[in-house]
């Protein structure tokens, strides 16, 4: 295995840690903590998850594995997404999946 591949895999670890912390925080609530961590939120562990993650992109970035965006693409990105994903709870919500907040 290559250094890129082995940032690789621990992206890939992290994100995986993403979803849980997320599952987590559904299932207990945002605020609940761990018995053996309870100086840390549910909503504390997502975003130490997401910034270790984050890290993994950088240093994929860092090694020329991914690219570098400018700020205007990564507003671009982030923006289409927020449009897509409002779509489709605006869809959820006319199918009565999702009540209004």
């Amino acid at each position: 295995m290559r250094e890129k591949e082995y940032y690789a895999v621990v992206a890939m670890e992290e994100a995986a840690e993403v979803q849980q912390a997320l599952a987590k925080a559904l299932h207990f609530g945002y605020q609940d903590t761990h018995p053996a961590r309870d100086s840390q939120t549910n909503a504390s562990e997502i975003l130490t998850e997401f910034y270790q993650l984050t890290a993994m992109i950088e240093k994929l970035q860092d090694l020329a594995v991914l690219p570098q965006l400018s700020e205007p693409e990564i507003t671009a990105i982030k923006q289409n997404k927020m449009a897509k994903v409002k779509h489709y709870l605006n869809y959820s919500q006319e199918q009565g999946l999702i009540e209004p907040s």
